[in-house]
């Protein structure tokens, strides 16, 4: 009787080719992928964002209860002289207790100018005090360091000063159209109030929201470099993103630095103290620092166009504000009209995203 034998065969091996198509196979699922995670990651930094914008909401309508009104968009001066002594403080600095930030609040001197304020425990100047999370869009990684912006601590979100930097916005549809050259507007000769929200020398009552607060833009997003190129104002989504290096427009948080309107004329001095007669910049790339404005924009821009107006890394939206302290995502889609009015307070176009 003979014993079967059992016979051991060499176990085949992945071949060469195998191995490459395996490896293709992964790499395309990988690229498949990648979208898709970085959606996600998308998606939820824009949450977060709307949630930052939710608290500056719940901390403006908190402000509101304790003074009855909305804080100022600055407060420039003393109030007397010309040019007037400099503060500069800026809204943001006004709603630190809303923000539970009360202690630094407290290290401010304000009746002393914010530039260049020495702040005790080790904190520095005052232009350079830490900034609340929630005052920067996550998305946003630009100018995170001072040391990038001459010592100035920057925020991702801007008031709404309405048409222009003025305080008064008092023009017609027709005027837009026949002397500016705006398209598309109704033909109305009876000029409309496109102030917003946040004005110099303005403090806004709730009350003053006649369009409703519901439908009324009072802060929006503003990314750290600004945008340029963006052609013709009315138009959304046209411009491009400022390189950091020598073209950036930032917003300092705390000190009210401007370039134009009312902060860069008598009475008031610029926030070094200088009596400034002329628009201009305050800090600017030829002092080895970006362009220093202040966090605030006007709707003279539509969104994503130029510095003026506001501007976001969330990829074709903007997220803003409103006045009941709800938040809307803006697109680029939106047209100047609807845009104009949403940050009208009392245009008596009752504008919203729907329309």
């Amino acid at each position: 009787m003979q014993c079967a034998r059992l016979v051991l065969r060499p176990r085949s091996a992945f071949t060469l080719v195998e191995l490459l198509v395996v490896i293709a196979i992964i790499g395309v699922l990988i690229a498949l992928l990648l979208p898709a995670v970085q959606q996600a990651r998308e998606a939820a930094r824009r949450t977060q964002c709307i949630n930052n914008l939710k608290q500056i909401g719940i901390a403006l309508h908190n402000y509101h209860d304790t003074f009855k009104v909305m804080p100022p968009l600055a407060i420039l001066g003393n109030g007397s002289g010309n040019p007037q002594a400099a503060r500069h403080y800026t809204w943001i600095s006004l709603l630190l207790p809303q923000f539970e930030q009360a202690a630094l609040h407290d290290q401010f001197n304000f009746s002393a100018p914010a530039w260049n304020q020495s702040l005790p425990g080790g904190l520095g100047n005052l232009q350079g005090a830490p900034v609340a999370p929630m005052l920067r869009c996550p998305s946003d990684g630009d100018f995170r360091d001072t040391s990038q912006t001459g010592g100035v601590s920057v925020t991702n979100y801007a008031a709404s000063e309405g048409y222009h930097w003025w305080s008064t916005a008092n023009l017609s549809a027709d005027y837009l159209s026949s002397s500016l050259g705006v398209p598309g507007l109704p033909s109305e000769t009876a000029s409309r109030d496109w102030r917003g929200a946040f004005c110099v020398g303005n403090k806004v009552d709730l009350a003053n929201f006649l369009d409703g607060t519901s439908n009324t833009i009072v802060v929006a997003e503003a990314n750290a470099t600004a945008y340029k190129n963006g052609g013709d104002r009315w138009n959304a989504g046209t411009g491009v993103r400022r390189a950091a290096s020598n073209e950036a427009v930032i917003r300092p948080a705390y000190v009210f630095t401007a370039a134009y309107g009312f902060a860069r004329r008598a009475p008031y001095a610029d926030p070094a103290g200088a009596a400034a007669t002329a628009d201009g910049w305050f800090k600017q790339p030829s002092d080895g620092v970006p362009h220093h404005f202040t966090p605030s924009y006007i709707s003279y821009r539509n969104i994503n166009n130029d510095w003026q107006g506001p501007s976001s890394m969330h990829p074709g939206v903007v997220m803003c504000l409103m006045g009941d302290a709800s938040v809307s995502r803006v697109t680029e889609g939106i047209t100047y009209w609807t845009w104009l009015s949403m940050n009208g307070m009392a245009d008596g176009n009752i504008a919203s995203l729907d329309n």
